[in-house]
């Protein structure tokens, strides 16, 4: 049975969580999250949802972010606080976020009506703050994520919590960790939640996997104590990259 956000995060706390997990290659250079690292980043991205935007389980969260780390790291964060997570396309329209309580966005000049609230979300790895003016009411992400606590304490971790709870809504369809778990192709590698790091799977996802199938891949490789190998756009796969990160597959937009 797939495993739901929470034991995957707990997994990361617990089994090898100074190893790699997630691996970022950007236009700025590499960036390494280890699974207590990234664990980390959830709990304080968890703790700014509620502080800052009043999320709670149920509350929907338009995701309008490419495929990036700080992106996972959101998405996980929403589903700690037990939030339904709405991807948005790269051409989506503000009236598209009606129905969704809270909006994630890199793209400037976005604004949402009340009583929607918003994060800007500024993807530099290194980015202290928002580049340029930050739309009235919404929370600047970089500036405030590292004030709050590298806990999370509410985490919706219990049994009512599990493989039923709805992660995705998409395309007039709601998801499960199931149904994520579901979308991509296994890798190759130990049965899930078997310690083994021998054989436990580095997954690249080339640039223009849609976010969906991202998290689709977190989960299979996550769940089987691998990694995450990341890439933007115009940044080119080459063999060193492959046998740096020990790639074992890949995953493209076919």
């Amino acid at each position: 049975m797939p495993q739901t956000p929470a034991q995957l995060l707990t997994r990361m706390r617990s089994v090898s969580p100074t190893s790699p997990r997630l691996v970022w290659h950007g236009r700025e250079g590499r960036i390494e999250l280890s699974g207590r690292v990234f664990d980390n980043w959830v709990a304080k991205s968890s703790n700014l949802l509620v502080d800052e935007l009043d999320a709670t389980g149920g509350t929907t969260v338009a995701v309008d972010l490419p495929v990036h780390w700080k992106t996972l790291a959101l998405v996980f964060a929403c589903w700690q606080v037990g939030a339904v997570v709405v991807p948005a396309d790269a051409d989506s329209e503000p009236a598209t976020f009606a129905d969704a309580d809270i909006v994630l966005s890199s793209r400037a000049g976005l604004e949402v009506a009340p009583p929607r609230l918003m994060a800007c979300v500024a993807l530099g790895s290194l980015a202290l703050r928002w580049d340029g003016p930050l739309p009235r009411g919404a929370v600047d992400f970089a500036a405030e994520v590292r004030s709050h606590g590298d806990v999370f304490l509410d985490a919706m971790d219990g049994p009512g919590a599990a493989r039923s709870a709805p992660l995705v809504r998409t395309q007039g369809r709601t998801l499960t960790a199931a149904d994520l778990a579901g979308l991509v192709a296994v890798p190759p590698g130990h049965e899930p939640g078997v310690a083994s790091a021998a054989d436990s799977p580095t997954l690249l996802l080339e640039s223009g996997v849609d976010l969906l199938r991202a998290l689709a891949a977190a989960f299979a490789v996550w769940e089987r104590d691998g990694a995450l190998v990341l890439v933007e756009e115009g940044v080119p796969v080459t063999d060193r990259m492959l046998e740096g990160e020990k790639v074992t597959d890949r995953l493209g937009t076919a």
